[in-house]
C-alpha cells in the first residue's frame, strides 16, 4: 500500500494560516521577520480593531438596541480568543500535525483509503459552503454603506479621530475591511483546521473498526490494540490545544444568537437589515453546529470500536487472542469525546442545549424592550 500523505489535506489551510502570520516555520516563534510580520497583523487588524468595537459599548447611550447592535463585536471577540489560543498553544498543534502520518495512521488497502475519501468528502462539502457563506455575508456587509448611499462604517465603533470628516473616514473604512478580512480568514481556517481534525480521528476510528473486522492472529490484535492507543492518545491531544481556542466560542455564542434573534423582532421583515440579521445569526449558529455535530460524529464512531471487536471473529481463535479481545473490549467502553476545556462535550446534545439557553436569554431581552415600550 502507498504512503498516505495526510498533510496535504491540510496544507491548503496551514498555507492560509501562515499567509496571515498564524503558522510559523519552527514549533513556536522565534526573533525574525515572519515574527514581526505576525505581530504587526494580530496587533493591528485583531487586537487593536476589536479594541475600538469594544469600547464603543462603554461611549453608546444606554439604550437596548443600540447595545444589542453594538454587541455583535461578541463576534469579533470570539476570534480574537479562538486566535489567541492558537498562538499561545502553537508547539501543541504543530505536535498535532506530526502525528498525522504515524505508521499506525496509515490505511491499510484501498477500501480503507475510499473511507478516508468518503470521511473527507462531507467535512469539505460543508465548510466550503460555510465558507462562501461567510465571505459573501462580509462582502456585503462592508459594502452596505456604500450600497444605500449612507455616510456611516460598515461596523459601529469609538476612534480618537472625527471619522465624520475625510480623509478620516476613508482611512478607517478602509481599515474596517482590512481588519474584517484578515480576522474572517484566520478565524475560518482555524475552524477548519480544528473540525477537519475531528474528522481526522472519526476517520482513524472507521479504520481501526475495519482492522478488527480481518483479525486473524493474536499479532493482528495487538496492532489494533496499539493503533487504539494512538488513537487516544492524539485525541487527548487536540483536547489539551481544542479546549482552550474553543470554550470563549461556545459562551459567546449564546449571547450572539440571543442578539441576534432579539434584533431581528425590532427589524421589518423582508427588509435589507432583516435578511443581514438573519444571516448573520445563521451563519454564527452553523458555526457552531458544525462543531458540535463532529464532535458527535467523533462520539458515534468511537462506540463502534467495542461493536467491531464483539463482531469480529474472536471466539473461533486461541484462547489467548479470545483474552486479549476481552480485556481490549473493555478497555474501549468509554467512548472517545471532543470537549471544550472539560466543561462539556461537543455533540449535538450540547447544541440543544445552547439553542434552548439562547432562546430564554432573547425572551428576557424581548421582555425587557417591551417594558420599555
Amino acid at each position: 500500500m502507498d504512503f498516505f500523505n495526510w498533510n496535504l489535506i491540510f496544507e491548503p489551510t496551514i498555507f492560509s494560516l501562515r499567509s496571515v502570520g498564524l503558522w510559523p516555520k519552527h514549533d513556536s516563534y522565534t526573533t525574525d521577520l515572519y515574527t514581526l510580520y505576525a505581530t504587526i497583523c494580530v496587533s493591528l487588524f485583531m487586537y487593536i480593531n476589536t479594541f475600538f468595537q469594544a469600547i464603543n459599548i462603554f461611549v453608546v447611550e444606554i439604550d437596548l438596541q443600540a447595545v444589542a447592535q453594538t454587541l455583535f463585536v461578541a463576534e469579533h471577540i470570539v476570534a480574537v480568543l479562538k486566535i489567541s489560543g492558537l498562538l499561545n498553544n502553537t508547539k501543541k498543534i504543530k505536535n498535532l500535525m506530526k502525528q498525522l502520518n504515524d505508521q499506525r495512521f496509515q490505511p491499510k488497502n484501498t477500501h480503507q483509503v475510499e473511507m478516508i475519501d468518503n470521511g473527507l468528502r462531507l467535512w469539505k462539502i460543508l465548510y466550503q459552503t460555510f465558507q462562501w457563506g461567510v465571505l459573501t455575508f462580509g462582502t456585503y456587509w462592508l459594502s452596505r454603506p456604500i450600497l444605500e448611499n449612507r455616510h456611516e462604517l460598515p461596523f459601529f465603533a469609538w476612534y480618537p479621530v472625527d471619522v465624520d470628516k475625510s480623509p478620516f473616514y476613508q482611512i478607517v473604512y478602509l481599515y474596517q475591511v482590512i481588519a474584517l478580512f484578515y480576522i474572517a480568514l484566520a478565524h475560518l481556517k482555524l475552524d477548519l483546521l480544528s473540525i477537519g481534525l475531528m474528522v481526522y480521528i472519526g476517520i482513524q476510528c472507521d479504520i481501526l473498526c475495519d482492522n478488527l473486522k480481518h483479525v486473524s492472529g493474536l499479532s493482528d490484535l495487538v496492532d489494533c490494540i496499539k493503533h487504539h492507543k494512538k488513537i487516544l492518545r492524539f485525541s487527548r491531544d487536540f483536547n489539551a490545544f481544542l479546549g482552550n481556542i474553543i470554550l470563549g466560542q461556545f459562551i459567546t455564542s449564546v449571547i450572539t444568537i440571543a442578539i441576534g434573534l432579539f434584533n431581528l423582532s425590532l427589524t421589518v421583515p423582508g427588509s435589507g437589515e432583516f435578511f443581514t440579521l438573519f444571516t448573520f445569526t445563521c451563519i454564527v449558529t452553523l458555526e457552531l453546529f458544525l462543531y458540535c455535530w463532529f464532535g458527535n460524529e467523533v462520539e458515534i464512531k468511537s462506540n463502534n470500536v467495542p461493536i467491531a471487536i464483539y463482531n469480529s471473529d474472536w471466539i473461533a481463535k486461541s484462547v489467548q487472542l479470545q483474552k486479549t479481545s476481552i480485556f481490549f473490549l473493555m478497555r474501549t467502553q468509554k467512548y472517545i469525546s471532543i470537549n471544550a476545556f472539560n466543561l462539556f462535550p461537543l455533540s449535538l446534545r450540547t447544541f440543544m442545549g445552547i439553542l434552548r439557553n439562547s432562546w430564554s436569554y432573547f425572551a428576557v431581552l424581548h421582555q425587557m424592550n417591551s417594558g420599555q415600550v
